[in-house]
């Protein structure tokens, strides 16, 4: 199940990595080995046992908003604070 999971949601990224390379929007890469790394990163870095705990909201919201960080740079987006692609939301309960 997990690995179906994550079959999936590589698959997906693949797909809007590819879109964002063919746009000009992200710089060429292959979006096959790019996707299932950004994926396994955001997983083991949130959800694995070498996540860290976050002790409230703003914790949570501060280790989600670094893993973001961390993926779009790694796909080459350099200055994404600066355009607005990690932005401030409500965690849903």
């Amino acid at each position: 199940m997990r690995l179906d999971f994550r079959q999936s949601l590589a698959a997906e990224l693949e797909t809007r990595i590819k879109a964002a390379v063919e746009s000009r929007n992200l710089p060429d890469q292959d979006a096959a080995v790019a996707a299932p790394a950004i994926v396994g990163a955001l997983m083991e870095g949130l959800l694995g046992p070498l996540a860290p705990s976050p002790g409230d909201d703003a914790g949570a919201r501060a280790s989600v908003q670094a893993a973001t960080l961390l993926a779009l740079r790694a796909l080459g987006v350099v200055d994404a604070r600066a355009r607005g692609l990690v932005a401030q939301c409500v965690l849903p309960e």
